[in-house]
């Protein structure tokens, strides 16, 4: 495809579509680095100029494909999720950290990036009526949401950014736990060579599911004392019973 950009005949018809799955192929061979306009007009076969018609900039373009996977997420999700409010966020948050595994490159960015785009709308206003509907009020909710929504986008990306690495260096790392942490001297590093034949690895999937456990587990503390809270309050202002 390479060999048709600036060469006479027709050109290839863009679309944003095809740019933002062309820009994903680029960005998982070479990393996020590597997505340039040119390096997308070499994948497409055509002039770099023409991804300006559908893309102000390479911020523009990395947007979309925040938003892109935005939308994976959304696809992805079950059809019918559990009724109980803490575990339907569980399950979003496993699809959520499968979709970044898959496409660790573009994942690292959509942990901190904005995308102001129709996905991540809908996503947003999903996960926020999840805890309006568990009965949180509006404060609480936008708090609670920012904080665990940020949790997950983090965690998630940080096991992405794993998969990122060259394999040598992933190698190395992995290795590190089951070599070097496991021959330290127990006088210099007594706590760490106590836990260390118990220490997961870095990628054992257990990690996250248990970090998404624990962040449950908190909500659930505050959504508790926060209707035991609203009850006390219910039945302070309720009208006393008259007596005949």
């Amino acid at each position: 495809m390479s060999g048709r950009a600036g060469r006479p005949g027709p050109k290839p018809r863009l679309s944003p579509e095809l740019i933002v799955e062309a820009a994903f192929r680029v960005t998982e061979r070479g990393g996020a680095a590597a997505l340039s306009f040119t390096a997308l007009g070499r994948e497409l076969g055509a002039h770099p100029t023409a991804v300006y018609r559908h893309f102000r900039d390479r911020d523009d373009l990395m947007r979309s494909l925040v938003d892109a996977l935005q939308g994976e997420v959304l696809a992805e999700l079950p059809e019918n999720p559990p009724e109980d409010w803490a575990e339907e966020l569980r399950a979003r948050d496993m699809v959520t950290h499968e979709v970044f595994m898959r496409h660790p490159q573009i994942a690292q960015e959509a942990s901190v990036r904005t995308a102001r785009l129709p996905n991540e709308y809908r996503i947003i206003d999903q996960v926020i009526g999840i805890f309006r509907r568990a009965g949180f009020d509006d404060e609480d909710t936008a708090r609670y949401y920012r904080v665990f929504s940020d949790f997950v986008l983090a965690y998630s990306a940080q096991d992405a950014a794993l998969l990122a690495l060259s394999p040598e260096t992933m190698a190395g790392d992995l290795g590190a736990w089951q070599h070097e942490y496991q021959t330290l001297d127990p006088d210099e590093y007594p706590n760490i060579t106590a836990v260390a034949r118990h220490l997961p690895a870095l990628d054992d999937p257990a990690n996250f599911a248990l970090a998404v456990d624990l962040m449950l587990e908190g909500l659930r503390s505050r959504h508790a004392a926060t209707m035991a809270a609203r009850a006390e309050s219910e039945a302070a202002v309720a009208p006393g019973t008259v007596e005949s």
